[in-house]
């Protein structure tokens, strides 16, 4: 298993120092839609609900992912969907790709499982050659990487099952295609309305699996935390018809905010095709790390995503103090050669 830095570490001495920008932790600054604050006012049944979500939430996300209600399960945001399908894949080979989401390794040392990598390549993307269960992340964090319609199918063809993080699905510049659009018996999506909606403290989100995965998924529920929060499941049932617009709203907002920094960051990265990080290359990622605080920026360190030298930078904030946080990152770690 790789060794990750530790991220409560770091994020204790972000709290102590106090930064006027926060671009460490992936925190949507955008304010969610009207509607779904609406609807969260009006909520007034508090009551338990079935293991593997209400009837009307399976059948609203079901309609989203062209899925049928009984392959839907609602769970309590993204990580308790991935925690659940990392259980039930305990006794399998699992693998992630590197650059990783550093929540995987959470899990994995909790259930106790060995988590193989496999290196990113040109633009973080990986080749994926090995037999496994694979847990992929796409539109990536750190990197924002989305991977190409042949990358995906290269993906399908070589695994034995794909568990399909796609928190970021929404947020997207160029074409994103799902696993499980080209090998759905295969593939579990584990979705979130955190990023899209910006509520992730509202934990809820889904897992649309195989039927018998699905099975797997609502009994985990059973042992853990019964039912993902029901006035979240019924809110958001209500409001899914706004999703298109919001996914227009929230990609056009941050696609601007990659384009401020491809101008005014002097840092070299990969321009993400989705999500709302960028992870430029640094010389020394904790010196990064600690000059950055001390112009009052915080980032976080690519050694927490199993890759020093790089810097992850979270595009929260609005466009004027991405601007000037971007200037105390060029005094506190550009460099010469972009």
């Amino acid at each position: 298993m790789a060794i990750v830095m530790d991220f409560s570490l770091v994020l204790r001495r972000i709290g102590e120092a106090a930064p006027r920008h926060r671009l460490d932790i992936g925190d949507p600054d955008l304010p969610p839609p009207p509607e779904l604050v609406e609807a969260l006012r009006g909520g007034g049944d508090f009551r338990y609900g079935p293991p593997e979500g209400l009837p009307e939430f399976r059948e609203a996300v079901a309609e989203v992912f062209k899925a049928d209600p009984s392959e839907v399960v609602a769970v309590a945001g993204g990580r308790h969907g991935l925690a659940a399908l990392m259980w039930i894949f305990r006794k399998r080979r699992l693998l992630t790709t590197s650059p990783f989401y550093p929540g995987y390794f959470d899990i994995a040392g909790v259930f106790g499982l060995e988590l193989s990598l496999v290196e990113g390549g040109d633009g973080w993307i990986p080749n994926f050659a090995e037999r496994g269960v694979y847990v992929v992340n796409y539109p990536n964090n750190p990197t924002g990487a989305v991977l190409p319609r042949e990358k995906v199918r290269e993906l399908v063809d070589v695994a034995e099952f794909v568990i399909s993080d796609e928190i970021y699905r929404d947020i997207v510049f160029t074409e994103f295609v799902s696993p499980a659009e080209l090998s759905p018996s295969s593939v579990a999506v584990v979705y979130s309305f955190s990023k899209v909606f910006s509520v992730p403290g509202l934990r809820v989100g889904a897992v649309i699996a195989p039927r018998d995965i699905a099975r797997e998924v609502a009994r985990f529920n059973r042992a853990t935390i019964n039912v993902a929060p029901t006035p979240a499941q019924r809110a958001v049932a209500s409001v899914i018809d706004v999703l298109p617009r919001r996914r227009r709203e929230i990609s056009q907002a941050y696609l601007r905010r990659v384009e401020l920094a491809l101008s005014e960051l002097r840092l070299k990265f990969v321009k993400p095709g989705g999500a709302f990080y960028i992870f430029p290359q640094v010389s020394d990622d904790v010196k990064c790390f600690e000059s950055a605080l001390t112009e009052g920026v915080s980032v976080l360190p690519g050694s927490l995503y199993g890759r020093g030298g790089y810097v992850r930078i979270a595009l929260v904030e609005p466009e004027e103090g991405l601007r000037e946080a971007f200037s105390a990152l060029n005094r506190a770690c550009g460099r010469d050669d972009k």
